[in-house]
């Protein structure tokens, strides 16, 4: 089992972390949010932590509170280099207001999944189709479009999609080939391949508990391993990757490896967790699981 650690970078910084919380830089904002997975004792002073300019409380009604900087502008760009030698640099919004949670738009950790993603897509000399299911706010998406794919992104909120095209057009990408769909992730790709439509490569990334716009729910213990098999039949016959990504569900990612190997018994996986590194190194925090396949 891997785990995966993104390189440090100035524009994020996992600050400390424990008693179930997270003190968290972000560019120039500093925000402290709840991880129940965070048992152990913060490693800095009380006045560190008090310095943040948001926090995330839960009382009754999830909210955020402004402790510092009430008058700060949302949504504030978080920017992320690429690790290629052609490389962009891709901008993608951060804002307290997205959802009634503690979700801000971005999930750091998964810088290392976008960086294998890209490598893969530069080391080819045609441009790969690829399809992003519970895309969410579209960073994989733009990673693998600014890589130089052909991207499909599918998401059942078309707020999740208005996000992810204000991110588009941070990153200057305005013209990159994307198709932004707001859809049923299973109806989609089942109609997909009905039409003969096949890709390179898929992102997976579904939720522990969701539905769509017309209350249809997805259960991850029920529906995964028809959204699977779809996905194995979206595949063509040489394809780049398959990504799935697992984000609080409460298992081990061996778990998800087993899933992947029923349907690709004869490929190796890669599976393990997604970490962040505190600053300066002083623990890592698991953030969520994952298995993969290079083919």
């Amino acid at each position: 089992m891997k785990l995966l650690i993104p390189n440090a970078t100035t524009n994020y910084r996992l600050l400390d972390s424990g008693n179930g919380l997270r003190l968290e830089q972000f560019g120039s904002n500093v925000i402290v949010r709840p991880d129940h997975t965070c048992l152990w004792q913060p490693s800095l002073a009380t006045t560190e932590w008090s310095k943040a300019d948001a926090v995330y409380t839960k009382h009754g009604t999830s909210t955020w509170t402004w402790a510092r900087k009430p008058s700060f502008k949302e949504p504030w760009l978080f920017t992320y280099r690429q690790q290629l030698k052609s490389g962009k640099t891709l901008k993608f919004s951060c804002n307290l207001r997205l959802s009634q949670s503690k979700n801000i738009g971005i999930f750091p950790e998964q810088a290392s999944q976008w960086e294998w993603m890209a490598n893969l897509i530069d080391s080819v000399s045609y441009s790969p189709t690829v399809l992003n299911l519970f895309g969410y706010t579209g960073a994989a998406t733009l990673c693998a479009a600014a890589a130089g794919a052909q991207v499909c992104h599918v998401d059942a909120s078309q707020s999740a999609i208005t996000f992810a095209r204000t991110n588009q057009a941070a990153s200057k990408l305005g013209d990159a080939p994307i198709r932004w769909i707001v859809e049923d992730c299973a109806k989609f790709i089942a109609r997909e391949i009905k039409r003969g439509v096949m890709y390179d490569g898929i992102i997976l990334d579904p939720p522990a508990f969701g539905h769509d716009p017309k209350g249809k729910i997805f259960a991850f213990e029920k529906n995964v391993i028809t959204l699977l098999k779809l996905c194995k039949e979206a595949l063509k016959p040489k394809p780049l990757f398959i990504i799935f990504n697992g984000y609080a569900m409460g298992h081990s990612a061996t778990i998800l490896k087993n899933i992947v190997s029923d349907a690709f018994p004869k490929k190796t996986i890669e599976f393990g967790e997604l970490h962040i590194a505190e600053y300066e190194h002083r623990r890592t925090l698991p953030c969520s699981i994952f298995a993969r396949i290079s083919f």
